[in-house]
């Protein structure tokens, strides 16, 4: 639309250009100018009618360009699987044409946004069909012929085709017609808690590369804000897919002094301008201080000047009792509405306005700890939770440093999925440089050592709120107390299921089905996140990776009277059908998003009575199994195993479920992170992770590998 309004005032432009040219002439003539002297204004504007012509022509081929790159990219036909030869030229053809528009060299973030296709809306019988297959293995008979009716009536009502139509027109002027829907009914509008709830947690490597906390802070918050500084001037690289198709980067601005605020019956996220602050967030034992990391020219300070600052943290917060402080954290773990009366309340006083107001616009909340953990399962439930006073969950990201120099992240998942946030974890990790005992270097790149304000501790006037801060504690203690994680390392990683010259996501996604039928006899509703950033806006769409494949596969493997041939052609077509699921989720194909759309409408149109495929059972039904591959290798710099997060997780959906997050990252090494809650009496994560290592060993065993 821009592009045909510049072109527009090009063109009107240019007329005026001409009536001017006509209208000068004519006054000439009739004044009897001499020609010496008109001759110079007929060059001038035959020069800037050249020019304006030139313009219009070159907004006419970006305009036509865009249109037939948005085209190519759109294009399915190299994504979901065909073997016909046709198919194979076509593809051959599409390949050429978008190397000849895109190049092979990869850009950086921003350039190919204008280029990105709108997200699709699927065809509404595509989905119909692929949503019965679907449930029908997880309800009974009698509730599947229920749900079936329902589609049916769905598919032949003039209330189907009607919402079908009204969402196609909404794709037509939103570029992502479910963006806005998903962030405030899925997010913003949600009541409960973010921890456990909503944020998610990554862990560091396998191995600190340096013990000395300081230094680690220090060189993790110089990488960081080197990674803002590169996406504001737009060198990050763009992460593709195939080293060809570019992924969307617009959520990149939310990965710094972004803050999720609350509110009723809404939150909001506020992005502040990274041009504008200097400052970050130090939290040191229940207290909170302001630190600045930049000059007042905008220069970046370096590692040794940051860890200087830091120094000053650490002496000025002392030897005291964390749990005799205040505990203002707590606050940020609250039902939301809760949280958002106490917010209005704090912001009552200038005192805490102020000192909300810093945390809110701040580059980063740093966690310095003072403890340190020698398990997995306790370092991942610290990075989780922590103790109920280090933590502001509303944050996008809080760098956490332990006290032996292991360090991780917690995430807010409002405004970013793991492969946004994951791109920048992955680069503060690859990044790191120090002296041979572990120290930062006198210097580093686009960074310089100069006199800063000293930090100052942000004193929360709290006089008023003893009885609200005592609850928050009480609920973070519950919270805390509710919440039961492992995390482990599995016998192996990709490189078994390459040999079986089977996928080795959809490998680990039927090990699961199998754990769960294990423990709990029975099949349930199952979610793996597919991610839809292919397009304009993209986050997620859902895998469903329960199929009446895979229901006999994880029936079949430990019956005696089925042949082992049976039971792997069970497993490869169990896994066919998950990856083919998963191609299509990716190409915005999926079922749950379109199914959402549609019922956002219905109720925002005040369908009454609603649809029964809106109140029907399956519809309703639960993600029991939550389920995530954690990213890596985002780009082609000098990634390696040994300086690769090892993961993170986040919480379970359902209170009777579980949330696992796995990350294989290379042949040999693959982690499982395995939530769920203590009161639910049903689930236990020590238990299901067994199982799963268990159904590693036995389906290893199934191909004799």
């Amino acid at each position: 639309m821009a592009s045909t309004t510049v072109a527009f005032l090009f063109a009107g432009g240019m007329g005026a250009l001409v009536n001017c040219y006509v209208s000068c002439t004519n006054l000439a003539i009739l004044l009897g100018v001499q020609e010496a002297v008109v001759q110079p204004a007929r060059t001038l504007l035959t020069a800037l009618s050249g020019f304006l012509c030139g313009t219009l022509v070159l907004l006419v081929w970006y305009f036509l360009k865009n249109r037939v790159v948005r085209f190519l990219l759109d294009y399915n036909g190299w994504f979901l699987r065909s073997k016909s030869k046709i198919q194979s030229i076509m593809n051959k053809g599409w390949y050429l044409a978008v190397i000849a528009f895109l190049g092979r060299k990869p850009r950086g973030n921003g350039w190919y946004q204008d280029y990105l296709p709108n997200l699709p809306v699927p065809n509404l019988q595509d989905t119909l069909k692929k949503y019965l297959r679907s449930v029908h293995p997880v309800l009974t008979e009698e509730e599947y012929k229920d749900t079936e009716k329902a589609v049916k009536e769905f598919r032949s009502s003039a209330h189907g085709w009607m919402l079908q139509l009204v969402l196609k027109l909404r794709s037509w002027w939103k570029r992502n017609w479910i963006a806005e829907w998903w962030l405030d009914l899925i997010y913003l509008k949600e009541r409960k808690p973010t921890v456990l709830n909503s944020n998610y947690y990554a862990m560091d490597k396998n191995e600190t590369p340096t013990p000395h906390q300081l230094d680690r802070a220090a060189m993790l918050l110089y990488n960081d804000v080197m990674f803002a500084l590169n996406r504001r001037r737009g060198k990050v690289e763009t992460f593709r897919g195939n080293n060809l198709i570019p992924f969307c980067m617009n959520g990149l601005r939310f990965l710094h002094n972004t803050v999720r605020i609350p509110g009723k019956p809404c939150d909001r996220i506020v992005c502040h301008d990274d041009q504008l602050q200097r400052h970050v967030i130090v939290y040191r034992l229940g207290k909170f201080y302001k630190v600045e990391i930049f000059s007042p020219t905008g220069q970046f300070m370096s590692p040794k000047g940051i860890r200087a600052q830091l120094e000053q943290v650490v002496k000025m917060a002392g030897n005291g009792d964390e749990f005799s402080t205040s505990g203002v954290g707590a606050f940020t773990g609250l039902p939301r509405e809760k949280w958002a009366d106490v917010r209005k309340r704090l912001e009552a006083n200038p005192v805490n306005k102020e000192i909300l107001h810093a945390i809110d616009t701040s580059w980063r909340f740093v966690a310095l700890e003072t403890e340190q953990f020698e398990t997995l399962n306790d370092r991942g439930r610290f990075l989780f939770h922590g103790n109920g006073y280090n933590r502001w969950f509303d944050k996008s990201i809080q760098l956490i440093v332990m006290s032996d120099g292991f360090c991780g992240a917690n995430t807010e998942h409002t405004p970013l999925d793991a492969t946004v946030a994951g791109q920048l974890w992955e680069y503060m990790l690859t990044h790191e440089m120090y002296d041979a005992e572990g120290h930062v270097l006198d210097s580093y790149p686009g960074s310089e050592m100069f006199d800063a304000p000293p930090p100052y501790e942000l004193q929360w006037d709290l006089q008023d709120f003893q009885e609200d801060l005592k609850e928050a504690k009480e609920n973070m203690k519950t919270l805390i107390e509710s919440s039961d994680l492992v995390v482990f390392k599995a016998d192996y990683g990709k490189g078994v299921p390459k040999k079986a010259k089977i996928s080795p996501d959809g490998w680990i996604q039927m090990v699961m089905q199998l754990a769960y039928y294990r423990t709990y006899k029975k099949i349930v509703l199952t979610y793996e996140s597919a991610t839809t950033r292919f397009y304009y806006d993209g986050r997620t769409e859902t895998i469903r990776p329960v199929s009446e494949f895979s229901v006999e596969f994880v029936k079949a493997i430990d019956d005696p009277s089925v042949s082992r041939d049976k039971v792997k052609g069970l497993f490869k077509k169990a896994i066919d059908y998950q990856c083919q699921y998963k191609l299509e989720a990716m190409r915005g194909l999926g079922v749950d998003r379109h199914l959402l759309g549609l019922y956002i409408l219905a109720k925002g149109m005040g369908l009454n009575p609603m649809p029964k495929i809106f109140t029907d059972k399956a519809f309703q039904l639960p993600y029991t199994l939550s389920t995530s591959q954690t990213p890596t290798k985002f780009v082609n710099h000098d990634w390696k195993p040994s300086i690769s997060s090892i993961g993170g997780g986040f919480g379970t959906v359902m209170e009777n479920g579980y949330g696992v997050s796995y990350i294989p990252i290379n042949d040999e090494t693959l982690y499982f992170n395995v939530h769920s809650r203590r009161t639910c009496s049903d689930t236990d994560s020590k238990q299901f992770g067994e199982a799963i290592m268990q159904a590693m060993t036995d389906v290893r065993s199934l191909f004799g590998l």
